[in-house]
């Protein structure tokens, strides 16, 4: 006697093995979606976070090596509109000024046109200091209040920028901050 068994092409799914195969396909789906918004949200803020660090470095470089070079601080504010204004090692009037109205940190020389170095600038604070030697070390400590552009010989500053992307959620912040001593201060 022979059996006759169903050949496998003949054979069709059940509603059970159907609804288990969707479900699976809709798990995974998900799942897969999930990690693609996630990279692509990922991706944006790296891509605004960098975006944002290349301007502020620029920022801080053009700053940096204008306080090196500079032969006298000539101004100093900081009640709600930061300014600093030196004399470069070329020998122009240099200011550079915040207000929290605009978010900008400009920079103007010799009184000519403002040139924008960063915008979304929520923060910039300077500080003067002196160096006094002491036992063959330096320190800093904060520059004489009566005779200040004589004694400065370190800035500090830091800022604060912010940069968001609406449409995919994204606010990327940078903050930087640096010590810089003159060495071509007269006195």
């Amino acid at each position: 006697m022979f059996i006759k068994r169903k050949s496998v092409a003949n054979r069709a799914w059940t509603l059970l093995e159907m609804m288990v195969g969707v479900a699976i396909f809709t798990v995974s789906g998900v799942a897969l979606s999930s990690i693609l918004i996630f990279s692509m949200r990922s991706f944006a803020a790296l891509t605004n976070y960098a975006a944002l660090d290349a301007t502020n470095r620029k920022a801080m470089d053009m700053l940096t090596r204008e306080i090196r070079q500079a032969k006298q601080v000539t101004g100093y504010s900081t009640n709600g509109a930061s300014s600093l204004s030196i004399i470069n090692g070329e020998g122009d009037n240099v200011t550079y000024t915040f207000s929290p109205g605009v978010q900008k940190m400009l920079r103007t020389v010799n009184g000519g046109a403002a040139e924008v170095l960063l915008t979304n600038c929520n923060l910039l604070n300077f500080s003067l200091y002196q160096r006094n030697p002491s036992n063959g070390n330096y320190g800093i400590f904060p520059s004489a209040t009566t005779n200040w552009q004589q004694t400065v010989k370190v800035i500090q500053f830091t800022w604060k920028t912010s940069s968001s992307l609406p449409n995919a959620q994204v606010n990327s912040e940078n903050v930087q901050t640096a010590r810089v001593v003159i060495r071509k201060q007269q006195d």
